[in-house]
């Protein structure tokens, strides 16, 4: 994929996957999605996005930055080296300090997970406000943004893939499944019970803490999906009406625009 003018390279590391987002001035141009690895060393992340960016047609030389939001300590530096090794520029790293536009309601700002930080500013240029954000990722967060725009709030629990994999380690006879949405929540045989609880559990797990959030908004929020499993529990919860896998990209691009000026 070819485009004219410089590209702006946005990754996101989680503690399952590592997303990455190549931005023109505006749009999403192209992305991937790699698993995270601690035991990786800079060298192998350099090749690894050196062959992402070539299976796109994208040449080094293009982009005039970049841009790292991370939950996972051990990995930030060594995709900085990376970047620098493969594009020969330094990254903006999201971390406390970082211009952000956004209010922060918090007991201490600076604990804010970098990537519901993302998630927020993501929602900020992408969508109407408030909002609360639901991302279905190594955990199932919420964050909810008031349309000054501020960070209100945050809820934790566990990931769809976490409480499963608890589910089935924990219990001497059930097996690993593949998530799915059954045809109904009256499961008559063992994967079909799971699914079930799985599905529907969660899904009724989203629509309260969307709805407890909302009673202590000024406004009715807008409630949008984001993550890997966005597509299963969205379709079956009966609050979220927006979704967007890319949203935590597009929070980087815009913190990038706003930090571009003022690198250290």
């Amino acid at each position: 994929m070819m485009s004219s003018g410089k590209l702006t390279l946005c990754i996101d590391c989680g503690n399952t996957n590592i997303k990455f987002g190549v931005f023109d001035s505006v749009s999403l141009i192209a992305n991937f999605r790699v698993a995270t690895d601690t035991i990786k060393t800079s060298d192998e992340y350099s090749i690894m996005l050196r062959s992402l960016l070539k299976e796109d047609k994208l040449e080094p030389n293009q982009f005039e930055g970049a841009i790292i939001s991370s939950v996972v300590p051990p990995v930030t530096p060594l995709m900085e080296r990376a970047i620098e090794k493969v594009l020969a520029k330094n990254s903006i790293v999201v971390k406390p300090g970082i211009k952000t536009g956004m209010g922060i309601q918090a007991e201490n700002p600076k604990e804010l997970g970098s990537d519901l930080l993302c998630l927020a500013i993501g929602a900020t240029v992408r969508h109407s406000l408030p909002a609360i954000i639901v991302s279905f990722g190594t955990a199932t967060a919420f964050v909810a943004v008031s349309r000054k725009p501020e960070i209100m709030g945050v809820a934790i629990a566990p990931g769809i893939i976490s409480a499963l994999n608890s589910l089935t380690t924990m219990t001497a006879k059930l097996p690993r499944i593949e998530i799915a949405v059954p045809e109904t929540a009256l499961g008559r045989n063992t994967i079909d019970s799971m699914r079930a609880g799985i599905t529907f559990g969660f899904a009724g797990l989203v629509d309260r803490i969307a709805v407890e959030m909302s009673k202590s908004m000024d406004e009715q929020p807008t409630v949008i999906a984001t993550g890997g499993l966005l597509n299963l529990i969205s379709t079956v919860t009966t609050t979220v009406s927006r979704f967007d896998p890319f949203l935590s990209l597009y929070g980087l691009k815009a913190l990038y625009d706003k930090n571009v000026e003022h690198r250290e």
